[in-house]
């Protein structure tokens, strides 16, 4: 133990020691708000729309207001002295687009296209005109036809005032797990080359161990990982619970205490791959090639948790890939910030993924052994396996 520590603490310092650890927190720092500010200011412009009426269409303002109040829609509405006005507005951008005409000839003008959703509540309000006329035409009440053809709504589970916030919270974790351990679990692949394009290896084994080495390496790196992590958790969380986005941080103690828990685990995981994989290459051309499968295990939970979790919480497939060892650091993490896990899914993928680690330590230690010393041609994965013993 005292060997692995040293090894580790080697990394450590080394790590903290240089620009990239500083410039690397700064730059996720900086994608991450730009990536925040971005969707912020493109669900502002997509959630609401603007409707410029002309005249016999004027009239049907105060159903659409209406209407839009109901489907928590934000709809401006604003009126034209005339069609040519009214045009201008669309074809400047001040409105999205122009209702005019009257009952039977009613057109909605868009510049190219006009939104699904605008196009969908102008045609349900049209729609309800047309109704309502119609039945005070043949005599009939209107207000009782709605009434009969009413449809109530109840959930069996209490509806969740915190889902939007709880989506917020998995995307962020997501996105901090994803490239917490693909940067580390890289930098281990990457140190391992290098170690051995410059013979380094073959002085250190002079002395320490295989398996040690490799266990310090990793150890070291996964810890600075961690303490990336801490910082940028932290900072983001002050900063979400600064500016009221989100409105209620208890919801992140467990969250961050789920998410650091799962990067331990998860980092070892794909690490041990990571340093297997560089030892079966001496150039630093050649690690892409082999890293590149890893990668795209990584890539998998990602795009699942960050394009069907939010949409489809409770989706089966996520739902039985988030107990799969490396893909379970993703998605368990994503569903229990949102909400939809039992206490014993969490505590059960975590026990299968501190399992598929302790074999995949036996088995990357044997490939390293095996590779780390073969300069030359690449290794291929058989021959790592089935040479010696770690």
């Amino acid at each position: 133990m005292r060997t692995v520590l040293l090894v580790a603490r080697r990394e450590i310092t080394t790590q903290l020691r240089s620009r990239t650890f500083v410039v690397g927190i700064l730059l996720m720092l900086l994608v991450f708000g730009g990536y925040g500010a971005v969707i912020a200011f493109a669900g502002a412009q997509s959630s609401s729309s603007s409707l410029v009426l002309d005249g016999p269409a004027r009239e049907l303002r105060g159903e659409l207001q209406g209407t839009a109040d109901r489907l928590g829609t934000a709809l401006r509405l604003t009126e034209a002295g005339n069609r040519a006005t009214a045009e201008s507005m669309v074809r400047t951008g001040e409105a999205d687009a122009m209702l005019t005409g009257a009952p039977g000839t009613y057109q909605l003008v868009g510049l190219d296209d006009v939104a699904p959703g605008l196009r969908s509540l102008v045609a349900d309000v049209v729609e309800q005109q047309a109704v309502r006329e119609s039945l005070l035409a043949a005599g009939a009440d209107p207000e009782r036809v709605s009434t009969l053809s009413g449809v109530g709504v109840r959930t069996l589970e209490p509806v969740d005032t915190e889902l939007g916030q709880r989506v917020g919270t998995a995307f962020v974790v997501t996105f901090l797990l994803f490239f917490s351990v693909t940067a580390y679990g890289a930098a281990v692949a990457q140190g391992v080359v290098e170690e051995k394009s410059g013979r380094v290896v073959e002085l250190l084994l002079a002395t320490i161990p295989a398996r040690q080495l490799l266990a310090g390496k990793v150890l070291g790196l996964g810890l600075v990982g961690l303490l990336q992590l801490l910082i940028l958790g932290a900072v983001g969380a002050a900063v979400a619970v600064g500016t009221g986005a989100l409105a209620v941080p208890a919801l992140l103690l467990p969250t961050l205490v789920s998410a650091l828990a799962w990067y331990l685990v998860g980092f070892f995981l794909f690490a041990t791959l990571y340093a297997a994989a560089g030892a079966l290459v001496s150039r630093q051309e050649e690690l892409q090639s082999v890293t590149a499968p890893i990668a795209v295990v990584l890539l998998v939970p990602f795009l699942l948790a960050v394009a069907v979790l939010p949409v489809d919480p409770r989706n089966p497939v996520t739902t039985v890939l988030s107990f799969v060892p490396y893909l379970s650091q993703t998605l368990m993490p994503a569903r229990t910030a949102l909400g939809v896990t039992d206490w014993w899914e969490p505590v059960l993928a975590y026990a299968l993924a501190l399992l598929a680690l302790a074999g995949m330590v036996v088995l990357s230690a044997r490939v390293y052994r095996n590779s780390v010393l073969r300069t030359g041609a690449r290794v291929r994965w058989r021959d790592a396996l089935r040479t010696g013993r770690p």
